[in-house]
């Protein structure tokens, strides 16, 4: 699972809202609830470096639970190029980056990430993604068969919005 920076954005600011006795937000517990229902299944959680990096600026009394949970993508082989096309569907550049994460992104280990689902409180860019999907898996699978292993082997990942997950659980 690879969270956008939308949904880590909202978790963090709930945390920091109850910890200073304020009500959060409804979308703030609807991202933290899929947060921890996902958390608690899922083997890896995964964010993109820029997140990371918004997150250590901020205080850490909040943040670093996030960050001890989840393992940063960096960017991989070939994910530039992959967001570069996907700018065609007409994704914003921002959203491009994360479905590109979500293929080519590399962990700590410099091993392939290889993400199931992002989940995103964007729903311009779930709702662009599912509606364009087929065209975007072709030319997806058409850039990986030119490339050697393990990109060769790669899935598209599935997006989903905070709501659409927790309709699932």
């Amino acid at each position: 699972m690879l969270f956008d920076k939308g949904v880590i954005r909202r978790v963090y600011e709930r945390r920091a809202r109850l910890a200073q006795g304020l009500q959060s937000t409804s979308l703030q517990d609807e991202a933290a609830d899929v947060y921890d229902r996902i958390s608690a299944i899922a083997q890896c959680l995964y964010i993109t470096q820029p997140t990371a990096n918004v997150l250590r600026l901020r205080p850490q009394q909040h943040a670093a639970a996030i960050l001890n949970d989840t393992r940063v993508l960096r960017k991989g082989r070939y994910l530039r190029r992959w967001a570069r096309r996907l700018r065609d569907f007409n994704f914003s550049r921002e959203d491009a980056l994360i479905i590109a994460h979500g293929s080519f992104g590399a962990d700590v280990d410099s091993l392939l990430a290889s993400v199931d689902v992002i989940v995103t409180n964007d729903f311009k860019l779930a709702n662009n993604f599912k509606a364009q999907y087929t065209d975007i898996e072709d030319r997806f699978k058409l850039m990986i068969n030119d490339l050697l292993d393990p990109y060769s082997g790669l899935e598209l990942p599935e997006v989903m919005t905070t709501t659409d997950v927790l309709d699932l659980t």
